[in-house]
């Protein structure tokens, strides 16, 4: 009996521990990340779990953030210079079919969208610098991130 509740408690922390996104760049496996609450505060929290990343990083948990640094104990921090975080909150959240955004003086986001597809574009003193496509699945809810220039790509298990 002792071994059925261990395995029960074991798999139940399992699987309420399992990420629902995987971060890649470059198409290795950096990490994971739990959900996207954090989304609303424009910052991911990920976890690091590839030995080299983790080796490299010195730390446990990357935290890709804009606006104001989160606090995250045991995490390596990476601001957010190309307004992905913020393209993605628009994306999942409003869906404009275009939409451009000033932010913080030469610096513009265009984001449209057509059915399950999201396509952004960034400008800095009015020069393109990266775009990206945001995927929905078929209920329209967020599966995939692929930024251009950087080659990051977040994807939904």
């Amino acid at each position: 009996m002792k071994i059925k509740t261990t395995l029960l408690t074991l798999s139940l922390t399992f699987t309420l521990a399992q990420a629902d996104y995987f971060i890649k760049y470059k198409g290795v496996k950096l990490g994971e990340i739990q959900n996207l609450d954090t989304l609303k505060d424009l910052y991911l929290n990920a976890k690091a779990t590839n030995p080299v990343v983790r080796f490299l990083l010195g730390k446990d948990r990357y935290v890709f953030y804009a606006g104001e640094k989160p606090s995250v104990p045991d995490a390596k921090f990476r601001k957010d210079k190309n307004q992905l975080l913020f393209a993605l909150r628009e994306a999942i959240t409003h869906r404009p079919e275009h939409k451009e955004f000033q932010i913080r003086g030469n610096r513009k986001l265009v984001v449209s969208c057509k059915d399950n597809l999201c396509q952004y574009k960034y400008y800095k003193n009015g020069k393109y610098k990266d775009s990206g496509i945001i995927e929905f699945d078929k209920e329209g809810n967020f599966y995939k991130l692929t930024e251009k220039n950087s080659n990051v790509v977040i994807v939904k298990k």
